[in-house]
């Protein structure tokens, strides 16, 4: 059984203009040639100071919402729309348009507002998820094989890992995908039988593409080392073989509040010299290597890290 998540609906008033209401929509773009308000699709505006601090993921949410109107009953939000809706982690950044999937049509057509999807799995699945204010989107099966059919392999890996955690059956997944034309196929394939459950960020689920990508042995996820007296210490990457722990360092457990718990910048950084300096000490470690976003971008500088690190490479 899936567990739904929903991402959070950010406040932020939608001022819309009208034909029927010339005074108050000639006013409402007034604000708007003042940077008082930011036009985001026709006829929607919100305040600047509310929408600026906005991450991408939350604006869309956003634009889904305050198209909801124009949406027709026989369309579901789908694809990276219904993936913002339900919390799905993206690894790029969602498009200013909203993904709508219709049933009994045979190709895409887009507009200003909407990217429209032909349902290619008319014989799938149709469970939909019907938010609090008035959404109703693909359900997460569904949601799991659009995202690989038209993600990059990086981009439906970190999205699948999330869904496959939440309970998303992926034999269901991969049925949908060999029920549909063989555009992408391949690819989404792969991106299924790489989805793991154990992957805790979309950093690390990166991070195992491009082990994949690259012919590395396949590392053992979350390995717990232990030492008698000691916490144990459970780490993202373990390759036997080579002797090395591979750490995603995610820039986030020094930033955000909620994660430092109660601790400094400074105290993180000093407690996570100290576990590494007992991981060093473990039994079958040689090397522990620490990859940021940086990193996982930079395929020639990922390469050098692990070579240096003595993780072989195939390809």
């Amino acid at each position: 059984m899936e567990r739904i998540s929903l991402a959070p609906v950010p406040h932020v008033p939608v001022f819309r203009t009208s034909a029927h209401r010339p005074d108050e929509s000639d006013q409402i773009r007034r604000r708007a040639s003042t940077g008082e308000l930011t036009r985001i699709g026709r006829g929607l505006y919100v305040g600047t100071a509310e929408w600026t601090p906005l991450r991408p993921h939350e604006r869309h949410r956003v634009r889904v919402g305050a198209v909801a109107e124009r949406i027709r009953s026989h369309q579901v939000v789908s694809h990276v729309s219904a993936a913002v809706v339900l919390a799905v982690p993206l690894l790029a950044d969602p498009p200013d348009r909203v993904h709508l999937t219709t049933p009994g049509t045979d190709r895409r057509t887009t507009n200003a507002t909407f990217i429209v999807h032909a349902d290619l799995d008319p014989r799938g699945e149709r469970t939909t998820v019907n938010t609090p204010d008035g959404l109703r989107t693909s359900g997460p099966v569904r949601v799991a094989a659009d995202l690989a059919l038209t993600l990059p392999l990086p981009g439906a890996v970190v999205a699948l890992d999330d869904l496959v955690r939440r309970g998303v059956d992926r034999a269901a997944v991969r049925r949908s995908v060999e029920r549909r034309g063989p555009k992408g196929r391949r690819r989404a394939l792969r991106a299924i039988e790489l989805a793991d459950p154990l992957s805790d960020s979309p950093g690390e689920s990166f991070a195992r593409v491009r082990f994949d990508q690259f012919g590395t042995e396949r590392p053992v996820l979350q390995h717990r080392f232990q030492e008698s007296g000691q916490p144990d210490i459970v780490v993202d990457f373990w390759f036997p073989a080579a002797g090395v722990v591979v750490e995603f360092d995610g820039a986030v457990k020094y930033r955000d509040a909620g994660m430092r718990g109660g601790r400094s910048p400074e105290d993180v950084v000093i407690d996570e010299k100290r576990r590494e300096d007992r991981l060093r000490a473990m039994p079958g470690v040689r090397r522990v290597v620490r990859l940021t976003w940086a990193d996982l971008m930079d395929e020639n500088r990922l390469r050098a890290l692990l070579r240096r690190a003595g993780i072989a490479m195939t390809r």
